[in-house]
């Protein structure tokens, strides 16, 4: 029987640092765990999770409790996995506890596994993303060019720290990106084509602004999860304060050019 729930501890607990480090919500996360525990057969099962550390416990036939956990050390977004996961979950619930540990350990195989988009797919869809931005605040056909091209460069550089940092030190990515975005905004309004630098920079900024950190926030505090909410929103405040800075900083250097 310990195999079995030492099993059963460590399939919670993928499950659940899949849907962290996909961009889930806590509460989400919590469910998922304790759903596909409660599937395989784990009695009085129970998760604590925060962005980053998945905590999971249960009590076995004699009566004994079982606690794992696992740290968190990246995180990201990948709304197809969060899909899995969630299809995953409910299947399990429906089917009852008859699942197969081996059976659900290779379905989480699968979803780890997932085809991710390329990235020549994610470079031409932050380019889009920043021009369609900089039509919705009425810039013009130049200002979306302008925008379609530094979106696409700045969506490059995101790829490319995401690979060196692993999900880590998302602080100093957003200087970088918001000193980019702003200087090359100021560097396209000089050209001679009536290209308003503040319409570009509002556009291409909005790709790399923390809206699903701070949404995930807000509905964790809902949900009454204060500790993940409050450290989900302080990560969306750093972010944004770095993109504030590096901004700044972009428009200062600008002028010096």
């Amino acid at each position: 029987m310990i195999d079995d729930v030492q099993d059963i501890q460590d399939i919670a607990v993928t499950a659940g640092e899949i849907v962290l480090e996909n961009g889930g919500e806590t509460y989400r996360a919590e469910d998922t765990v304790v759903h596909i525990a409660t599937a395989l057969g784990a009695k009085d099962a129970s998760a604590f999770i925060t962005p980053t550390v998945v905590m999971f416990s249960c009590v076995d036939d004699e009566g004994t409790h079982h606690t794992a956990m696992r740290r968190i050390t990246k995180r990201g977004t990948n709304m197809l996995k969060l899909s899995q996961m969630n299809e995953l979950s409910h299947r399990l619930v429906n089917r009852g506890k008859t699942s197969n540990p081996e059976q659900v350990r290779t379905l989480l195989r699968r979803v780890i596994d997932a085809k991710e988009y390329s990235s020549a797919f994610l470079v031409l869809m932050g380019a889009l993303s920043s021009s369609c931005f900089t039509f919705m605040i009425e810039g013009t056909l130049f200002d979306g060019i302008a925008s379609f091209i530094i979106g696409a460069i700045t969506r490059i550089m995101m790829i490319f720290f995401s690979s060196i940092l692993n999900g880590k030190n998302s602080f100093l990515f957003s200087l970088i990106s918001g000193a980019f975005i702003s200087v090359s905004s100021d560097l396209f309004g000089m050209l001679p084509l009536g290209i308003k630098p503040s319409l570009v920079l509002g556009g291409s900024i909005m790709q790399v602004v923390p809206g699903l950190a701070f949404v995930n926030g807000v509905r964790d505090v809902i949900s009454g999860d204060l500790v993940s909410g409050s450290a989900r929103l302080l990560e969306a405040l750093m972010i944004a304060t770095g993109l504030s800075i590096g901004s700044v900083a972009g428009l200062f250097l600008a002028g010096a050019l």
